[in-house]
């Protein structure tokens, strides 16, 4: 019986070195289509940026150039400044006012 044990024990072993050896294969390839997926979607990000950035920068300019525009048109016209923001604020106190006098739901407790 011990050539039978020793024969089952090396069997074992060479099965198991067949298996460290193919994990070891699978965990190259797996590492290998990890790097290849990274470097694919950092590509992509890059691309995305780059072409955002242009848009992004003459967006600014425009908010900018706009912000100016209205600040000039305010210091040149400060009249009708002062009566469109005086305007805009007694509407929103009378949009207020109205929705504070709108009768509130009556809360009905669970125990009444």
């Amino acid at each position: 019986m011990p050539a039978n044990t020793d024969d089952i024990r090396a069997s074992v072993s060479k099965d198991i070195a067949a298996l460290q050896q193919e994990v070891s294969r699978l965990q190259k390839m797996i590492s290998a289509q990890g790097a290849e997926a990274y470097y694919e979607v950092r590509g992509r990000a890059g691309k995305v940026y780059d072409e955002a950035l242009p848009r992004a920068k003459n967006a600014v300019a425009q908010i900018r150039a706009e912000g100016a525009a209205a600040a000039g048109a305010a210091r040149e016209h400060p009249a009708a400044t002062t009566t469109a923001l005086v305007l805009a604020g007694a509407l929103g106190f009378l949009a207020g006012y109205l929705l504070s006098g709108s009768p509130q739901p009556q809360h009905r407790h669970w125990w009444r």
